[in-house]
């Protein structure tokens, strides 16, 4: 909070307190600045994230016509309680909405001096993976949100969504952007600058949390029908959001196709066990390729990044030096990964089959 109170800029911090148990409104009372505090008491509060938000929009509008701000100059940013803004992120983002035509914009996201092996997994699938697949959907014009590091104009935004432009899904900011998108709304994406957050250190909570996220892109299949119909949304974000749909569906095939055939070939060779032993070395270097690729990848982008000596610490799991025992680790757990991950796909379909909606809200280190 300090350092965001910190940033150059003209701004006003708005700390929404979801009946939380720790001290975040006692830090945010004990700070100087121009900060405001939302607080929601139960049994009104902990109903999700998308509700959370939603609580501060009057508020928002209560500043802009205290101090007579024009709505189309003034942007809401989302940040969780541990993020902190790379240095020229006010500048960029400046930049992105000095173009009017701009709604929203989604910057980079990074985890904060990764020194575990989960940790750095987390890095790389935000750093460089989703960094990827951003920089895809921006050739679709189907940029997505990601939560934290999520901005938009209030002028368009609040006109379009209303002044409740969160939903209630899961997955709180892929159904905003959706929402965007079916009411025409540009999104860009912005990779010169980035927002640090906590990495989680247990598997255990990133199984949960994973599970959260893939019953929340379940809870977005409402909007299906009014995604075929629409005719604003275009063809790529309509093949976008398609892929995004099945993608759990073809996860879960996928991960039982390879049980399957792994004990099919398994049982059919058994009194082969040399000829097992060679395949199974041969797979097993194919199925590191892309966690070769992603952790080479990786760490030319950190050291391209790396202008300030901010974004590689000495400490960092990966860092200037390369570790031969820690970029094997890297890149295995990259590879497989997906075997720890596929319980999250089985938890989020339980969830969907019991009914169970409830927020699992991802606890922090």
């Amino acid at each position: 909070m300090t350092y965001l109170n910190n940033l150059k800029g003209r701004k006003q911090i708005i700390v929404i307190d979801d009946a939380s148990t720790d001290d975040t409104v006692a830090q945010a009372k004990g700070t100087t600045g121009p900060i405001s505090i939302v607080q929601r008491k139960l049994p009104n509060a902990q109903t999700g994230k998308g509700d959370a938000l939603n609580s501060a929009i009057p508020t928002v509008q209560k500043i802009i016509k205290d101090k007579k701000l024009d709505p189309q100059k003034c942007i809401i940013g989302v940040l969780d309680a541990d993020s902190v803004l790379s240095a020229n992120s006010i500048y960029k983002l400046n930049e992105s909405f000095e173009d009017l035509h701009t709604d929203a914009v989604q910057i980079r996201i990074k985890m904060k001096s990764p020194k575990k092996i989960l940790q750095t997994f987390q890095d790389i699938e935000f750093f460089v993976v989703n960094h990827l697949i951003q920089l895809t959907r921006t050739h679709l014009k189907a940029v997505a949100l990601c939560g934290n590091g999520q901005f938009f104009r209030v002028s368009t935004v609040l006109d379009s969504l209303g002044e409740k432009p969160w939903g209630n899904a899961l997955l709180e900011d892929y159904e905003l952007t959706l929402r965007m998108e079916l009411h025409g709304l540009v999104i860009k994406y912005v990779d010169e600058a980035y927002v640090e957050q906590e990495a989680l250190t247990k598997v255990k909570k990133l199984v949960r949390q994973r599970a959260r996220w893939a019953q929340g892109g379940f809870n977005c299949w409402k909007y299906a029908k009014k995604i075929t119909t629409s005719k604003v949304i275009s063809v790529g974000q309509k093949f976008d959001t398609y892929f995004f749909f099945i993608q759990p569906i073809l996860n879960i095939l996928a991960d039982f196709s390879i049980i399957y055939l792994t004990i099919n070939f398994v049982t059919r060779y058994v009194q082969n066990p040399e000829f097992i032993f060679i395949a199974f070395i041969i797979m097993t270097f194919i199925s590191l390729f892309f966690g070769t690729v992603f952790t080479i990848i990786y760490h030319k982008e950190l050291k391209l990044h790396d202008k300030s000596h901010l974004v590689i610490q000495k400490e960092d799991m990966i860092n200037e030096k390369l570790h031969f025992r820690k970029i094997i680790l890297s890149i295995g757990l990259i590879s497989y990964i997906y075997v720890i991950l596929f319980f999250s796909l089985i938890i989020s379909c339980y969830h969907l089959l019991v009914g169970h909606t409830g927020w699992d809200k991802t606890q922090r280190n």
